[in-house]
């Protein structure tokens, strides 16, 4: 991995797609809680949304084998895993892991070395499995500028 992730701040997803066939690329967006709470079904939130001060982060995965991606309110830990932690874990062991080696006919020796990335983020909880593991890139002040707009101009429309 060129950068990381940092492992002090919320992170959300922004975007999720495929540049180039089986190439997987995930931006996403530092947030923090907001001022003022918010009432909800369940209650009162703080909302956590990014702001200006927040940066943005770019992670590609070249020639995955399989990607799932799950609303974090159903994520259910395997047993014996540990919540927490950083928000990109490797894993070479794991349910999702055993399926795609069931449902596949990927293996350690082809493609090779299988590997499975989990990315936890606010909403999402993203499944990754390949070979090699992702380039992480912090994207430019004008890049994130940009995205902060988009989601900003989303929010009010």
């Amino acid at each position: 991995m060129s950068d990381s992730l940092p492992n002090d701040v919320s992170l959300s997803m922004y975007a999720i797609g495929e540049p180039r066939n089986n190439d997987l690329r995930v931006v996403v967006m530092e947030a923090k809680p907001g001022r003022e709470p918010v009432q909800t079904d369940l209650g009162l939130a703080t909302p956590i949304r990014p702001d200006e001060t927040c940066r943005a982060h770019e992670i590609v995965w070249s020639g995955y084998v399989a990607y799932n991606v799950r609303n974090e309110s159903y994520f259910q830990a395997e047993p014996g895993e540990a919540l927490g932690g950083p928000p990109l874990a490797a894993r070479t062991a794991s349910a999702y892991l055993a399926y795609v080696r069931a449902s596949t006919f990927a293996t350690d020796d082809y493609p090779g070395v299988l590997t499975h990335w989990r990315l936890y983020l606010e909403q999402h909880c993203i499944d990754i499995v390949g070979v090699d593991p992702p380039e992480i890139r912090l994207m430019t002040a004008d890049e994130t500028a940009a995205i902060l707009a988009d989601i900003t101009e989303r929010r009010a429309g």
